[in-house]
């Protein structure tokens, strides 16, 4: 009788990390300027505008997305690390793939640019 098989796991890598920059230009941020910085910066981007109060449900996707604030503030929801975070105009937020998030326009709506690679 043959000894059974053993199984080897995966080595443990760890998850990547939301990462979130804060403006710190001068005045409101171009919004030209911020597009031609995503894509030097090897973006996709697309122009996206939210109702006031308008959201979107928790979810993930297979690639990762950025999100960089042009107009108004978007609070993007990070409900597997139990946290909110409230982005003003120039503010980003990088969400690696698989990053379950979810989004809800300030009072005013928001402007935001949407990048994925």
């Amino acid at each position: 009788m043959s000894e059974p098989a053993r199984v080897i796991p995966f080595p443990a890598r760890p998850k990547p990390a939301v990462r979130v920059t804060l403006w710190e230009g001068r005045g409101r941020p171009n919004a030209a300027a911020l597009r031609e910085q995503l894509s030097a910066e090897g973006f996709q981007v697309v122009t996206w505008d939210s109702e006031p109060a308008e959201g979107f449900p928790p979810h993930m996707h297979i690639y990762p997305e950025l999100l960089c604030v042009v107009a108004g503030d978007l609070t993007v929801l990070l409900p597997e690390e139990k946290r909110m975070i409230e982005l003003t105009p120039g503010d980003r937020i990088e969400l690696p793939a698989g990053t379950v998030h979810g989004m809800m326009a300030g009072a005013e709506g928001a402007t935001y640019l949407l990048a994925t690679r």
